[in-house]
């Protein structure tokens, strides 16, 4: 998911610190189980995020450990796992194998075209474990390209099928949560598909590539104005879920983390927009 949906570490403590890594070492670790060492290297804090999501949902037992690992092979590591860390973990391995392709695709660089090959053995795995979500994650990202090669596509067009996309892939085995789940999903990815335009506006000027800012010719306000409209319907549904395990870690996300890079990007822009971690 582009790298958006991370913690604003400044606004946390070290205790929700530790945590986050934690989930994030639990990830990695069921990465490492289910698809080899090769597989970490797809890791990622965005699903970090829909796996604390998800445990904070169901509460399901959480396996806790800690071990060394290749990346850091001279500090003990805490890692903590639940059920839905496979799930997590085959998400993970499906996204970054089709973000490969699609790098490929754009600009035909060498490096995605190798970690497609490196990554193809993980991803037949996962199509295998997880067929229908893989099945959608491929028409929908053929989709978004038939509509970004459009001569004239509606603006939100694309990101409304990544959101589609999104919804389909966090509703899966969310029970009576379901529902709220695809809405939530849908919200975000709508907003992650943006605020990749946004971050990635002149680059695809200069290249040409489809970028929906580019063609309304947005300026950074206007930019952050609608993401800020988004990121706002995503936080009312995810307000809406009867969440308590890592409440202040997870708001840290939406109300602020979200927004790094968008920050890092358009330094000079207002902040008025922003939706503040304040809870």
């Amino acid at each position: 998911m582009f790298g958006f949906v991370v913690a604003s570490l400044g606004t946390v403590s070290d205790e929700e610190k530790a945590r986050y890594q934690a989930l994030y070492c639990g990830l990695c670790r069921t990465l490492r189980d289910r698809y080899g060492q090769v597989s970490r290297l797809t890791l990622t804090y965005d699903l970090t995020f829909y796996l604390m999501l998800c445990n904070a949902l169901h509460e399901p037992p959480e396996e806790e450990g800690a071990l060394r690992c290749p990346a850091h092979p001279t500090r003990v590591r805490s890692y903590a796992r639940s059920r839905f860390a496979d799930y997590a973990a085959d998400l993970t391995v499906a996204l970054a194998y089709h973000k490969c392709l699609d790098d490929w695709h754009d600009d035909r660089a060498l490096r995605a075209k190798a970690a497609e090959r490196l990554l193809a053995g993980s991803y037949a795995k996962a199509h295998e474990r997880i067929p229908e979500q893989c099945g959608a994650i491929e028409r929908s990202l053929a989709a978004i390209g038939a509509i970004e090669a459009d001569s004239d596509p509606t603006p939100d067009a694309a990101a409304i099928e990544f959101g589609a996309l999104l919804g389909r892939l966090f509703a899966h085995d969310q029970g009576i949560w379901a529902d709220q789940m695809e809405r939530f999903g849908r919200q975000l990815g709508q907003f992650v598909y943006l605020m990749d335009a946004a971050v990635d506006y002149a680059d695809d000027e200069r290249s040409g590539s489809y970028n929906p800012f580019v063609r309304l010719e947005s300026n950074p306000q206007d930019m952050r104005t609608l993401l800020a409209v988004l990121i706002g319907n995503a936080a009312d549904t995810f307000e809406r879920l009867p969440l308590e395990q890592d409440l202040h870690l997870m708001r840290s996300v939406l109300y602020a983390g979200v927004w790094q890079q968008f920050n890092r990007t358009y330094p000079s822009t207002t902040e008025q927009d922003t939706m503040e971690a304040k809870r």
